[in-house]
């Protein structure tokens, strides 16, 4: 997980650069999750809160030694400001591993 905004140096923005397509089997734009805690540790947010999956960028495979294999990080926005485990922030916005967000089931009626 990143709290920090990558650099748009890389021509793939949605501003006019290269073309990036959105992964085929990942979550949408717009899709309105919850950001879960990790059950074997306190982390890596203080609490669970919403927020939606932002078109920033697209979703990309998360790069870590601890990842699942195929694993994305998206990024997201948040619903009111958060803090990270550690007590920084607070943050609005930051780049969170799939594992660590849940689709938000509408209601019906």
């Amino acid at each position: 997980m990143s709290h920090e905004v990558p650099p748009r140096s890389s021509g793939s923005d949605r501003d006019g650069g290269t073309d990036v397509s959105w992964p085929v089997r990942a979550m949408a734009p717009g899709t309105r999750v919850t950001v879960v805690q990790d059950p074997s540790w306190a982390g890596p947010w203080q609490a669970e809160f919403r927020g939606v999956i932002d078109d920033f960028q697209p979703p990309e495979p998360v790069g870590h030694a601890m990842a699942h294999s195929g694993e994305l990080s998206y990024w997201v926005v948040f619903d009111g400001p958060e803090y990270d485990s550690d007590g920084c922030g607070p943050y609005c916005k930051a780049q969170i591993w799939d594992r660590y967000l849940k689709p938000v089931t509408p209601l019906k009626g």
